[in-house]
């Protein structure tokens, strides 16, 4: 056979990638919520799609491809606060992610598949614990302050291990081997790591455990009594008569924050106890029995969800301000039905029965990393993105129409007609903590809303059309700024502590202007028109308010700025390197060789709260740095140069945010060669048919 390639074959290749663009951003990015799906296979995204990652889109409500069924699924999980863990199908290890500041998110070599695998996993706030297959030793990771990481002998391996674990805020607690002792350990502020007498084998044993914040309940063994013992402040401990042994029993147990359920023995109902500010205990219809019961339950800290019997849909009730109360049609018995289901603060996970896929909804109380439709590439895309706390924005590319997304406590996510399209559009954007301004399309008016309380989002007369517009707009944390229209002077307002609401004269007229603004926490940096100089004033505590020599026109100036929580970073006008200042923790102040002039220098840069990036001069790939607690510094494949690059970026606090490119034109006219081929020989073989 000759090594020589079918033409049509690698044509046929080019067209296919070209061509399930949409296909993926449809099923990938679709959603504007804060429904949390398992990621695709990286595919190039549809051009100019806003593409996120960090916290909301890669953290604990968007489980990897070990366990979504990219790559492998899981046969258990288990979830908290700010991340999840869940036991691989088939090899049985554990891969977690989500938060990971304590490191609760690495298992261990014991766990992880290196020097061993797991049979059961537990999920604390800032800890996580696993049962050693073959050996049966309790192991923990994370936080440790209070030895909740810290399994004792008894369950360790040295003189006994485990069948069954719990983990909670800062206690662990598991069911000895053998024995069918209650031992717990960490924190015991209220008994919670001290548990009674009836379930710790003095007068009895336990075959279930459950802990929640600081309170834990189990099933004695032989009686199926539901025991609880710690805190007690909403009753949350003293289990009613259905499942205590006065008028039944309980197969299964749960417990959340202020919260308890369990699973009635012999009725398969759904029964709990405690706090009900959220109708977290008030199990629905569905599995209490009246029209429905349940095999599987769990309780967050103030939802709780079940898995109903017969059906195998999942069932949730409670808190649902984060749609964690809502599971999605892949396991609600719409397009999908479930085996197991978790419940974190304000997310939720289940496996979906016949595919063993990690599902996730919910957490996104931000939801900052979920762009919607209308710019993700499904019914839109867009010209320009900012990144704020928790909330972003962007302009759709077309209308002009300002959209926003992510938190909206303060109105900082709803744009006002001026700007979304109804009484005008936008042709500028920027996000700060809980406000957004934005520049009017046509009149070049500053317009702002959200979060007022120190004027912050009130623009002055200076820039909002009463006595003069603007070319570019900026917000920090609790202040804006403005270049203005004709003159070029920076024009600040907000919170002004630290000075950094009161530009110098560098840049106000007096002697000089700018070109181009950026805002951090605290700070705001400028370039001087003419000179190119980085002018920086506000907060200078970690020196973010102090560009270098290589920027500030004693050895270099620059075309680009951008300001972060106590940072600040550049691009030197002819070299295109980047260089940053101020506080370097996690190394965010500190750009990679990729950007700073060794092995590549960049045209747009980013600097977000503990993290930096920049997209790479020639390549267009997108490059971040510093913490990563969230994958806000490992940009997908859609962007990294992999399957796309980027044309815009934005960094938020722990998430990023970046704009695909059109795609070249012989690609588009390839694919549209190739669909028409397609269609001519469609149409040769039905009248092929037809003879």
């Amino acid at each position: 056979m000759s090594n020589v390639p079918n033409r049509r074959f690698v044509i046929g290749t080019l067209v296919i990638v070209a061509l399930s663009v949409t296909v993926w951003s449809a099923v990938a990015q679709a959603g504007p919520g804060p429904t949390a799906t398992p990621t695709a296979t990286p595919t190039p995204a549809l051009p100019g799609s806003v593409v996120g990652w960090g916290r909301g889109s890669s953290a604990q409500a968007t489980p990897p491809s070990g366990v979504n069924g990219v790559s492998g699924t899981a046969t258990d999980i288990a979830t908290n606060a700010g991340h999840s863990c869940a036991i691989q199908a088939g090899t049985g290890e554990v891969v977690c992610w989500g938060r990971d500041l304590e490191g609760q998110a690495t298992p261990p070599d014991d766990v992880n598949g290196v020097s061993g695998t797991a049979t059961d996993i537990a999920a604390g706030v800032n800890h996580s614990c696993a049962i050693q297959a073959g050996t049966g030793d309790v192991v923990c990771w994370g936080d440790d302050y209070y030895g909740q990481a810290t399994p004792p002998d008894a369950v360790n391996g040295v003189t006994g291990n485990a069948t069954d674990i719990a983990a909670g805020v800062n206690h662990s607690c598991a069911i000895q081997a053998g024995t069918g002792k209650v031992v717990c350990w960490g924190a015991d502020s209220d008994g919670q790591a001290t548990p009674p007498d009836a379930v710790n084998g003095v007068s009895g044993t336990a075959t279930d455990i459950a802990a929640g914040y600081v309170h834990n309940c189990a099933i004695q063994a032989g009686m199926g009594d539901v025991v609880c013992w710690g805190n007690d402040s909403s009753g949350q401990a003293p289990p009613p008569d259905a499942v205590n042994g006065v008028a039944g029993t309980a197969t299964a147990v749960a417990v959340g924050l202020w919260h308890s359920c369990a699973i009635q023995a012999g009725t398969g109902d759904v029964v709990c106890w405690g706090d009900d500010d959220w109708g977290e205990a008030t199990p629905p219809d569905a599995v209490n029995g009246f029209a429905g019961t349940a095999t599987g339950v769990a309780a967050g800290w103030f939802h709780s969800c079940a898995i109903q019997a017969g059906t195998g849909d999942v069932v949730c009730w409670g808190d649902n301000s984060n749609d964690q109360a809502t599971p999605p049609d892949a396991v609600n018995g719409v397009a999908g039905t479930a085996t197991d289901v978790a419940v974190g603060l304000w997310h939720s996970c289940a496996i979906q029965a016949g595919t063993g896929e990690v599902v996730c909804w919910g957490f996104e109380p931000e939801g900052q990393a979920t762009p919607p439709d209308t710019v993700n590439g499904v019914a839109g895309t867009a010209t320009d993105v900012a990144a704020g706390r928790y909330h972003s924005c962007a302009i759709q590319a077309g209308t002009g129409d300002v959209v926003c997304w992510g938190d909206n406590g303060s109105g900082e996510a709803t744009p006002p007609g001026a700007v979304n399209g109804f009484a005008g559009t936008a042709i500028g954007i920027a996000t700060g903590y809980v406000h957004s301004c934005a520049i009017q399309a046509g009149t070049g008016d500053v317009v702002c809303w959200g979060f007022d309380s120190d004027g912050q989002a009130t623009p002055p007369d200076a820039v909002n059309g009463v006595a003069g517009t603007a070319t570019n707009i900026a917000a920090g944390a609790y202040h804006s700024c403005a270049i203005q229209a004709g003159t070029g002077n920076v024009v600040c307002w907000g919170y002004d502590w630290y000075g950094q609401a009161t530009p110098p004269n560098a840049v106000i007229g007096r002697p000089g202007t700018a070109t181009d603004i950026a805002e951090g926490r605290e700070h705001s940096c400028a370039i001087q028109a003419g000179t190119g100089k980085v002018v920086c004033w506000g907060r200078d505590s970690s020196g973010q308010a102090t560009p270098p020599d290589t920027v500030n026109g004693v050895s270099g100036t620059a075309t680009d700025i951008a300001a972060g929580d106590n940072h600040s970073c550049a691009i030197q006008e002819g070299t295109g390197n980047v260089v940053c200042w101020g506080s370097d923790s996690a190394g965010k102040a500190t750009p990679p060789d990729t950007v700073n002039g060794v092995l590549g220098t960049a045209t747009d840069v980013t600097a977000g709260l503990h993290h930096s990036c920049a997209i790479q001069a020639d390549t267009g790939n997108a490059v971040c740095w510093g913490f990563d607690s969230d994958g806000q510094a490992t940009p997908p494949d859609t962007v990294n140069g992999v399957a796309g690059t980027a044309t815009d970026i934005a960094a938020g606090d722990e998430y990023t945010l970046a704009i695909v490119p059109e795609p070249p034109a012989w690609l588009a006219q390839i694919a549209g060669l190739a669909l028409l081929c397609a269609l001519h020989r469609s149409r040769a073989r039905k009248r092929r048919g037809r003879t």
